[in-house]
């Protein structure tokens, strides 16, 4: 699991510090009968390794201390990017601490929008249990709120019902106060047949996984239309509507997709600025790709793209981990750029040419730097006689 091992043997003089490499990476601490104690991350695994054991008389928390005092064994395994660190952190605290780990991550499950257009009564909720229930599941969002911020886009945009508890009296309840302003559809009182509803509903969820185009050219259509036959009032309806589809384009949605369609490739940093490396998501399933030599080659690039297309053939198979390195894609979705690194919607059609068009415009988040040309020798030292 680890690339290399130190026995400590205290006291611990600074220059003994000097068995951990100065690079990024993950650390395991463990004591005298090999049972782990700690894991951490650390962009500088020395340094942080001297900060937590170092022997110093300044007062320390106790946590620090005990570690002092009982850490005879550390492991490491090296990683040269943020999202690598965090997935070797991962796998290695599950394998570790099968039981716990999950209470030992930085993120969290990934929320996303679930509906089941089937049920008896079908409406959108934000979730974070992926492909727990029957239905479909569209995100990731990058929290809670812009989850239901996105279902009350939908609402509005298809005049769905805002109240579960109000929907389940249909078709013999009282109308709502949005049926009441024609901003519902009523199936409450009846006004639409569940059937019909349904149906709806049905159109929302292909809209929300991305079928917007047909939905937004019928709205544009429909306006014109009223405005013709000088139905203004209905006009002005239905722009309102089309301006609120507007807040579908904004960056909090621009990964809203099938969860089925969660399929990423990844270029992240290498060990040096001629590498760098590659990942492939498949769902829950994360597998590390070839590395990348700088200045790019069409070879290899076409190669890492037939590994991707051979890894997400297969339907991905989740184990419990599986909403965790969903939830981890997912944070570096939404990260800042220079965490994030590169990171490509898969789709069959992706080209060698956009994936090295995606790399040399993050050659400084991903710090590659082509060879320095060597300099022609002058006519005289080519031609020491002369």
């Amino acid at each position: 699991m680890f690339d290399d091992r130190w026995e400590v043997t205290p006291p611990l003089a600074d220059e003994a510090f000097g068995h951990i490499p100065a690079k990024r990476g993950v650390l395991l601490l463990a004591d005298a009968t090999d049972r782990p104690i700690t894991m951490i991350t650390a962009g500088d695994l020395r340094a942080r390794l001297r900060t937590r054991l170092a022997d110093n008389d300044t007062d320390q928390p106790r946590r620090q201390a005990d570690l002092r005092h009982i850490t005879r064994t550390v492991l490491w395994t090296l990683t040269h990017s943020h999202f690598e660190t965090d997935w070797a952190y991962l796998e290695l605290a599950r394998a570790v601490w099968p039981k716990r780990y999950a209470t030992m991550l930085a993120w969290k499950r990934p929320w996303f929008v679930h509906v089941n257009c089937d049920e008896a009564f079908p409406h959108f909720v934000r979730s974070r249990d992926v492909q727990a229930a029957p239905g479909r599941y569209v995100g990731p969002f990058p929290s809670g709120r812009w989850a239901e911020q996105f279902i009350q886009g939908l609402q509005d945009a298809f005049d769905l019902c805002r109240d579960i508890k109000c929907l389940r009296t249909s078709p013999a309840g009282p109308p709502c106060s949005y049926g009441q302003m024609g901003r519902c559809l009523s199936p409450c009182d009846g006004t639409i047949s569940m059937d019909a509803y349904r149906q709806v509903v049905r159109r929302a969820a292909d809209f929300a996984a991305g079928s917007r185009r047909e939905f937004r050219d019928n709205l544009q259509r429909r306006m014109s239309t009223a405005s013709e036959d000088l139905a203004f009032e209905k006009a002005a309806s239905l722009k309102t509507k089309l301006h609120r589809l507007e807040a579908f384009d904004r960056s909090e949605y621009m990964f809203a997709a099938p969860a089925e369609a969660f399929r990423y490739l990844l270029i992240q940093r290498g060990p040096n600025a001629r590498t760098a490396k590659t990942f492939f998501v498949n769902g829950a399933a994360i597998l590390a790709g070839p590395e990348l030599a700088y200045p790019l080659v069409d070879d290899a690039l076409a190669d890492v793209g037939r590994r991707m297309s051979a890894f997400v053939g297969p339907a991905s198979t989740s184990d419990e981990a599986g909403a965790w390195r969903i939830g981890l894609v997912g944070r570096y979705l939404f990260s800042s750029a220079d965490r994030r690194g590169v990171i490509v919607p898969w789709r069959e059609s992706l080209t060698a040419a956009e994936i090295a068009e995606a790399i040399e415009t993050a050659v400084d988040i991903l710090k590659l730097r082509a060879p320095k040309r060597r300099k022609r020798a002058s006519s005289s030292q080519a031609q020491p006689g002369k």
